[in-house]
């Protein structure tokens, strides 16, 4: 589990950082917005359209891949619901359900791939379902306005105002056209790419600052969400993966680890950025993060050959 360890520490280096930062002064509370928005509109879609355009897409979707949309296809119907009932606006339900089934696939899960289970294309299928589908329906979700019914004319819209949409869409063309991007263009889209994990990071530093502490107020649905992230999702994970596609051991342990990562800080990126239950996600990305380590280290134990 070295690979996860050093996952997990970089993180929380990251986070500190930010947090350190934000309690000398250097970073107020706005900065939090500024490196959010920077995020969102700028360094996301460019790693979007490095990553996926450099991805063979052809090689992603299989079983491995069918096994992360029903993990969190049996999460949300679990999730939505639950949040329908307590009548949660549908924007906080958004996020909630990213918050319950969208996973850090990057920062680690490529290391537990890569290092775990010996093969760092576990991670893609996941990564990939989340960057062209699951966040730019998400997103679209969330910039309609207010109230505004979800007719198919205003969902389409409402993706083309989203920049995390619209570079999913980029990337995906150049992959699947195999566009080689001249120096000129690559370089400057790898460098912003580069950029936003780790800013995503510094603003979820600098929200624990100056925000409430984790689960004032919202201790329950905190709670729920982890455990449907690192029980129910992963339990999804492993059922469809040896019941339903009879995977080997070795697949369903892969497929069943990445179900299990935690919440992904870019849910607290996407919640900030929209106004709607940012304290929420905060907190499942602290919770989850924090909990995952023993389960991802106990599910290796069980699963992994």
């Amino acid at each position: 589990m070295t690979g996860a360890l050093e996952g997990f520490a970089v993180i929380g280096a990251l986070i500190a950082v930010g947090y350190v930062l934000a309690a000398t002064g250097v970073l107020d509370a706005a900065s939090q917005v500024v490196l959010s928005r920077l995020v969102y509109f700028v360094a996301t879609p460019a790693l979007l359209i490095d990553v996926l355009g450099s991805t063979d897409l052809g090689t992603v979707f299989g079983p491995w891949f069918a096994v992360a949309v029903a993990g969190v296809v049996g999460t949300l119907l679990v999730y939505l619901p639950w949040a329908r009932w307590r009548g949660c606006p549908r924007p906080d339900a958004v996020v909630g359900g990213l918050s319950a089934s969208y996973a850090n696939a990057g920062y680690l899960g490529l290391p537990i791939a890569g290092f775990v289970l010996g093969d760092a294309a576990f991670a893609l299928p996941t990564m990939v379902l989340q960057l062209t589908v699951y966040a730019p329906l998400a997103l679209t979700f969330l910039s309609m306005e207010a109230g505004r019914r979800a007719t198919p004319w205003s969902f389409v819209q409402a993706g083309l105002r989203n920049p995390v949409s619209v570079a999913a869409v980029i990337g995906v063309l150049v992959s699947l056209a195999h566009v080689e991007l001249p120096r000129v263009v690559d370089e400057p889209i790898s460098l912003l790419g580069a950029m936003a994990i780790p800013s995503a990071l510094l603003a979820y530093g600098v929200a624990l600052r100056f925000g409430p502490r984790i689960g004032h107020g919202n201790g329950r649905e905190v709670a729920f969400v982890s455990v449907l992230k690192l029980a129910w999702q992963p339990l999804v994970a492993y059922v469809v993966a040896r019941y339903g596609l009879d995977l080997t051991a070795h697949e369903v342990a892969g497929v069943t680890l990445m179900a299990a990562l935690p919440t992904a800080q870019n849910v607290f990126v996407y919640a900030s950025r929209f106004g709607h239950a940012p304290v929420l996600a905060r907190d499942c990305v602290a919770v989850t993060t924090v909990a995952s380590l023993p389960v991802l280290v106990g599910l290796a134990a069980l699963l992994v050959p």
